[in-house]
């Protein structure tokens, strides 16, 4: 190689090295903090079954063993747990070997298409989370005329006795990011679940805030006690549709009843 081409070269091979370098630094960031474009009448949350990636098969993965869970910032030990996952044994203070088994599987309570996987509050003994980003600001006119209507709902249970609990939960931002409203779900309680392992289907409807452009769509596994926390959640669904805006003819009709309404009260007074 000749020094007239030598230079060029090495530009060229920084040049390329440093395009590559800020390229990982921008993915690192788009996938450190997803936002999750909506569509009208379908399901915004993704990945809201688990389906996506590699349930643990056991319920004791940790750390780095903690299968990757596509579409969701995580905190802690959240995970994934396959229905029907073997469980597994370990050592407790008194040196005794204790048994972690009985987990969720395929004729547990719950959703009738299940799927393989579930989420699962995690391996550890302490709270876990998990998070996405959903922008609606496609849906702007729809909202701030009060005819974006919202529809939440899972599957969600727990263990046994355990109170170990779930909170599925929205939190409707601004542009600016400020909080406007919440809305959430819980899981249902040990009594609730006739002291048995399982899901059982819970939801909640109402109107998206105006003014709303994203929505913080939140899975809290709150452990209280035990060798695993216990929180267990499945076939997660947040859909917005639009209300029709009442109509003259069935304004005409409630107005119209209100005043025979009016009406037979006055007649009974005289």
């Amino acid at each position: 190689m000749n020094k007239l081409n030598t230079f060029p070269f090495f530009f060229q091979k920084i040049a390329k090295a440093s395009i590559a370098l800020i390229a990982g630094i921008l993915s690192s960031i788009v996938l450190a903090n997803p936002i999750h474009a909506a569509t009208l009448a379908q399901n915004l949350i993704v990945n809201g079954d688990a389906e996506q990636g590699q349930g643990d098969p056991i319920g004791n993965a940790v750390g780095t063993d903690i299968p990757f869970i596509p579409g969701w910032i995580l905190t802690d030990s959240f995970s994934v747990l396959q229905y029907g996952a073997t469980g597994f044994e370990f050592t407790n203070a008194l040196g005794n070997i204790v048994a972690v088994s009985g987990l969720p599987n395929a004729n547990s309570s719950g959703p009738s298409v299940r799927g393989k996987n579930f989420f699962y509050g995690g391996a550890n003994r302490g709270s876990s989370s998990a998070s996405q980003l959903i922008e609606i600001a496609d849906f702007a006119s729809i909202i701030d005329a009060g005819q974006g209507a919202y529809d939440l709902s899972a599957w969600l249970g727990g263990y046994d006795t355990d109170l170990d609990n779930v909170e599925f939960s929205l939190n409707f931002l601004n542009q600016d990011g400020q909080s406007l409203n919440t809305a959430f779900i819980t899981s249902p309680t040990p009594d609730e679940r006739n002291n048995t392992t399982g899901l059982l289907f819970k939801s909640t409807k109402g109107f998206v805030p105006v003014g709303a452009r994203q929505i913080n769509v939140a899975l809290d596994m709150n452990y209280v006690r035990g060798r695993v926390n216990d929180g267990y959640a499945d076939n997660l669904s947040l859909v917005i549709t639009k209300v029709p805006e009442p109509s003259f003819s069935g304004l005409l009709l409630v107005s119209s009843s209100c005043l025979m309404v009016w009406k037979l009260r006055r007649n009974r007074q005289l």
